[in-house]
């Protein structure tokens, strides 16, 4: 019976480019819609990540502001402290810029030049004005205390690792969707099979016993049950039809491959591979490969950022803008940089609440309740991930001994059959016990394909759950 059941499921390739379920897999991970989808969002995370790689690196540029001021007093007058004037200036400005990224703050190297041009009716008293700063040098930090870039690498790193566990996981979700369509066409194709056996032999044996009737050795009631067999044969073969083209159609269209011919085949895996981890190494792997865990423990890392920084908030806030440098003032351009004056400019900033009606303190237990919410949710994820685990390794095993039995069942109704219809032929038994033989070997058929069918699906559940290859 085996050889029978390989023989109508392995007759003829699908498509040359898709035969084996190994191969409908890896055409339906290189052209379906959900791999180009998935490929394009990991594309996007990977530059996103570059971008902010770039950002922590020196950044050098140049700042040009042109400006235009216009101070009109009264326009028929120019007082002697506040005069009528247009005033048009040009600055630029070179900055080299770096992140502290051990203390949070930003750190630069600028030169600068600014050109000051006044248009009035008597420009004596406010000539022309060029001021450069050839070098600063100087610190700017707001919060001394909190580091955000620290925070910034923790996230940006757990949402390109997150992306790229999410990448893996729909391709193998896409091994999911092809196998279950896979299975659906190759259980389609063994009941068209088997129903253009059983009409066959169902328009066999009613000619036969037509012609048996004609010389009474057929009684009427049996010839009758054999044409409402030879009905229904027919009717189940029509259905058949019908279901072996959906599924075609459904995987034709998955694979974007066109419309498969209604004569290929395909080439169902009979042995199943074994499971050689515990459940201890599956569910270690599942863990360490979730794209869910990974998206929830980058929302924790949000959320204890976000708590730390309102804690830092709540107290008094100290900031600091340090620069030391050189600086000139002339009419002339060359002139400022003959003598240019060293300056030093410091500023602390320190911001304490007096009366903020507990906007700092409200705001902390805002970000701690968003932490302990997060965390609470990464533990259900972790726990929903352990469930779906178990119940997955429960199903393989359970599967794998239904094949077993299956496979028996199979065999064994082959042989019942066979016996059957060899009995039936020698005038030994029945139509009705010829049918209900009939009957048992197609259910354990089905059985077997479902129980196929159910073992292959399972196992590639179980691979997108550990991305185990």
């Amino acid at each position: 019976m085996r050889k029978i059941l390989i023989g109508f499921l392995c007759s003829f390739p699908l498509l040359c480019q898709a035969q084996s379920l190994e191969q409908v897999i890896r055409l339906a991970q290189d052209s379906t819609i959900a791999a180009f989808q998935s490929r394009y969002e990991y594309e996007y995370h990977q530059q996103h990540f570059a971008r902010f790689e770039a950002l922590r690196k020196p950044q050098l540029e140049l700042r040009l502001t042109p400006n235009y001021y216009k101070l009109v007093t009264d326009p028929t007058r120019d007082y002697v402290y506040i005069r009528n004037y247009n005033r048009f200036s040009t600055s630029a400005q070179l900055m080299l810029s770096q992140k502290v990224l051990g203390l949070g703050g930003d750190a630069f190297v600028s030169s600068s030049a600014l050109w000051s041009e006044y248009f009035m009716h008597d420009q004596r008293d406010m000539p022309r004005e060029f001021v450069t700063m050839p070098v600063v040098v100087g610190y700017q930090q707001s919060l001394v205390g909190y580091n955000p870039y620290r925070w910034e690498r923790l996230v940006e790193n757990a949402r390109l690792e997150a992306a790229r566990k999410q990448l893996n996981y729909q391709l193998h979700q896409i091994a999911e969707e092809a196998t279950r369509r896979f299975f659906r066409l190759a259980c389609a194709q063994g009941m068209l099979d088997m129903c253009e056996r059983n009409k066959q032999t169902a328009d066999t044996l009613y000619a036969i016993a037509r012609e048996k009737a004609g010389i009474a050795m057929v009684s009427l009631a049996e010839l009758r049950s054999l044409e409402l067999q030879r009905l229904n044969a027919a009717n189940a073969l029509h259905s058949a039809r019908n279901e072996e083209q959906l599924a075609r159609e459904s995987l034709s269209s998955y694979l974007r491959t066109g419309n498969i011919p209604a004569g290929s085949r395909l080439t169902v895996p009979t042995l199943t591979r074994p499971l050689t981890l515990s459940e201890e190494d599956v569910l270690a792997m599942a863990r360490a490969n979730s794209p869910a865990i990974q998206d929830q423990q980058r929302a924790l890392t949000e959320a204890l950022q976000e708590e730390e920084k309102a804690r830092k908030e709540r107290g008094a806030k100290v900031g600091v803008d340090l620069s030391v440098g050189m600086q000139q003032l002339n009419s002339n351009l060359f002139g400022t940089l003959r003598d240019p004056r060293f300056y030093m400019i410091g500023a602390v900033t320190l911001s304490i609440p007096l009366m903020d009606h507990g906007a700092a303190r409200k705001g902390q237990a805002a970000a701690t309740a968003r932490k302990d919410q997060q965390m609470q949710a990464l533990r259900e994820v972790e726990r929903s991930l352990e469930e779906d685990v178990r119940i997955t390794l429960d199903n393989l095993r359970s599967h794998q001994q239904l094949l077993s039995h299956t496979e028996e069942a199979v065999s064994l109704a082959d042989d019942v059959f066979e016996l059957t219809a060899e009995n039936y032929a020698n005038g030994l038994c029945d139509i009705n016990t010829y049918s209900l033989a009939q009957s048992r070997r197609d259910n354990a058929y089905n059985q077997h394909l479902s129980a196929l069918a159910g073992y292959w699906t399972t196992y590639y559940h179980l691979l997108t759950l550990t991305q185990y290859e």
